[in-house]
């Protein structure tokens, strides 16, 4: 797995704009939703479901583990298929072709 600085994913984030957030509960992303997702699961493993893939056609996601323990974001398709699964300190960039969403590999981060 290849390692990135958290401070890059602060530079996009101001240059786009992200969600940074503490869930308490599973997360449903929209094609509206902020293509830059920090997700603090909360104290308990969480899902990120991703939108239907027919309304996705080109859609990203950078999605990031931000939590503080052992917590784990489960990404699932609509269909609830895992795509990903990131323990603390990770991240994974989905993309959706129209007919399913696919994960470009594992970062690990270093959250400062």
């Amino acid at each position: 797995m290849a390692t990135a600085n958290a401070s890059n994913f602060n530079i996009v984030a101001l240059l786009a704009g992200a969600n940074v957030e503490t869930l308490a509960a599973n997360k449903t992303l929209t094609t509206a939703d902020a293509n830059f997702q920090k997700l603090d699961p909360g104290g308990s493993a969480r899902d990120v479901n991703l939108p239907a893939e027919a309304s996705s056609t080109g859609s990203v996601f950078y999605i990031m583990n931000a939590a503080d323990a052992a917590e784990n974001l489960v990404v699932k398709d609509d269909g609830a298929s895992t795509i990903v699964t990131l323990n603390q300190n990770e991240a994974a960039i989905v993309i959706c072709d129209g007919t399913s969403w696919v994960h470009m590999g594992v970062l690990t981060i270093a959250l400062t």
